[in-house]
């Protein structure tokens, strides 16, 4: 028998670890927001059909609270000798008698996703790897484009290492075979606002409503960055450091990163005029106007990327 806890958000190195541990074996996989200990501790103790012993495995094992995480520490008092057990979680309590009992039975590993420069390094490695020169420059960028997601950056860096043969990724080949997420493209689109590249801005209002971005949520996720970037300004002008304004304002490092550059590129006053243009865009959209959803979003486009013009 053997349990291993794997905690932290790295996702991509956390499956490579369950198909490492899972030798090939059937798993019988749960999540604990939909199942209960009690299931998994039957299956703990159930039979391999394909011998070799029961491969367990656990998901979100945050979702469970401590009186069900106990009905495991039981489980491990008297294991079934032949089962693996593994559980994935992104966090779990210091004193919790769960971590304490699996410390003693099995292994815990802490696996964090690599951020900022680290995730680039990742990501020259990783292509490495796969015979793919790509260098640092162009990994920034695709690692951008995946709004700091190793999983993603992971899944991209596989499709150039086909797509790129015999010379170095570049810039233009990320463009062309990765396109950013939501959240990639609206750090973009206020990049965009902030320089007063209204053509920019308008090919990436039309990229978010293309990919089927409904204009009320896009609006709300752009006025979240612009109240991020006037939050993030105030800090960074008191003297805040990069990873002190991640940790108050809950985002990524590689997100305050963002932040601070686009601070250089806007105003206080800038920002505070586009938040309210913002908030006139939103009451539009819920109904305050006649005119079309990507009409006004048009609109306030032409008026946005005027904020430092």
């Amino acid at each position: 028998m053997a349990v291993y806890l794997l905690l932290g958000d790295d996702e991509e190195r956390k499956a490579r670890s369950v198909e490492k541990l899972r030798r090939g074996r059937q798993a019988d996989t749960y999540d604990a927001a939909g199942s209960s200990p009690e299931e998994v501790v039957s299956a703990c103790n159930s039979y391999s059909l394909f011998g070799g012993g029961a491969f367990v495995l656990v998901r979100n094992l945050d979702a469970w609270n401590a009186a069900q995480k106990v009905k495991v520490v039981d489980y491990l008092a008297n294991p079934s000798p032949e089962t693996d057990l593994v559980l994935l979680g992104k966090k779990i309590g210091a004193r919790e008698k769960l971590l304490t009992a699996i410390k003693k039975a099995g292994e815990v590993h802490t696996l964090e996703q690599p951020t900022g420069k680290a995730l680039v390094r990742w990501a020259v490695g990783y292509a490495k790897k796969l015979d793919l020169d790509l260098p640092e420059d162009v990994a920034s960028d695709l690692t951008d484009r995946c709004s700091g997601d190793k999983t993603r950056a992971a899944s991209e860096i596989e499709k150039l290492s086909l797509y790129v043969s015999g010379q170095p990724a570049t810039k233009e080949d990320v463009a062309e075979l990765c396109p950013p997420d939501v959240q990639g493209n609206i750090f973009a689109f206020v990049d965009a606002l902030a320089a007063g590249d209204r053509g920019t801005a308008m090919r990436l209002l039309e990229d978010l409503i293309s990919n089927g971005e409904p204009p009320l949520r896009a609006t709300f996720m752009i006025r979240r960055q612009f109240q991020l970037l006037a939050r993030a300004r105030a800090m960074f002008e008191d003297g805040a450091g990069r990873s002190q304004v991640a940790s108050e304002l809950k985002i990524p490092p590689f997100v305050a990163r963002k932040l601070e550059e686009s601070g250089c590129k806007i105003t206080e006053e800038d920002t505070e005029r586009a938040l309210e243009s913002i908030l006139n865009l939103e009451s539009g959209l819920k109904g305050g106007s006649g005119l079309g959803d990507e009409l006004q979003m048009e609109l306030a486009v032409m008026d946005l990327s005027r904020v430092s013009g």
